[in-house]
């Protein structure tokens, strides 16, 4: 059961989602009783005046008070009572008022739980900047979702490139087989045949990268050079030590 202090429109906001939520069992107190029958009559609730709330103690299990009274409407006397007679079955207060309707020292008595408008601001921050790191978390994984449909993208770029490779590539294995599958049937070991196609196939799969290689060398393009180490994952291998450099020279 619901018992609302007050006949302003915040009490009348909290009337009608009640209502809207299903409950049924509301008592809306203010200190003009018709101003809080009209509100009640309009929600079927039960209307009553303030001296009838401690009476109704008894028999509420939450309170929210919202007036313009500049002093607490609600004592932690009249909570403590009420309490003893609900045999301290557990009593939430909801104080929405500015000044306080409801006195601080409520929220001293171990079965009643009293919430102030301080506490729903914080509750309202802490939602705000729960919401904020979800929007960071998610503008991350935005940036990443970006960043790698990008790089989808530019990948594209080689595949033309990558066909033409493994076209060449296929060309030279299906040129070197048949010369291999000839040899073996002119009566060639099948040893020697297998070592020189493995040979031969080495041989012009890297025979164009290796004039291409000699050619940047000799016009000073380094850059080209450490990208075909890289490419080719050849790593400090392609680059000669000092000592071989003094070597060659002598």
């Amino acid at each position: 059961m619901f018992c609302l202090i007050g006949a302003g429109r915040t009490i009348e906001l909290v009337v009608k989602h009640l209502v809207e939520k299903g409950v049924s069992k509301i008592v809306v107190a203010n200190r003009t009783l018709d101003n809080a029958l009209e509100i009640a009559n309009r929600f079927d609730a039960h209307g009553v005046l303030l001296c009838d709330i401690p009476e109704q103690l008894t028999k509420v299990d939450i309170v929210v008070s919202s007036t313009n009274s500049q002093l607490p409407l609600l004592g932690k006397g009249a909570v403590e009572r009420a309490l003893k007679q609900r045999k301290h079955k557990p009593m939430l207060l909801v104080d929405l008022a500015v000044p306080r309707d409801i006195e601080a020292e409520v929220s001293e008595i171990a079965d009643a739980y009293l919430y102030s408008i301080d506490d729903i601001s914080d509750v309202i921050e802490d939602g705000v900047k729960s919401r904020a790191d979800a929007a960071a978390q998610a503008e991350l994984i935005i940036e990443r979702g970006v960043e790698d449909y990008r790089k989808a993208l530019r990948s594209l770029n080689a595949v033309s490139t990558l066909r033409a490779l493994r076209d060449k590539a296929d060309a030279i294995r299906e040129g070197e087989l048949e010369r291999a599958l000839k040899a073996l049937e002119s009566g060639e070991s099948a040893e020697a045949v297998v070592s020189s196609l493995a040979r031969l196939l080495t041989q012009k799969l890297v025979h164009s990268p290796s004039v291409q290689m000699k050619k940047a060398s000799a016009a000073g393009r380094d850059e080209l050079l450490e990208l075909t180490a890289e490419l080719f994952e050849l790593g400090s291998e392609s680059k000669p030590n000092a000592g071989e450099e003094t070597d060659k020279k002598k």
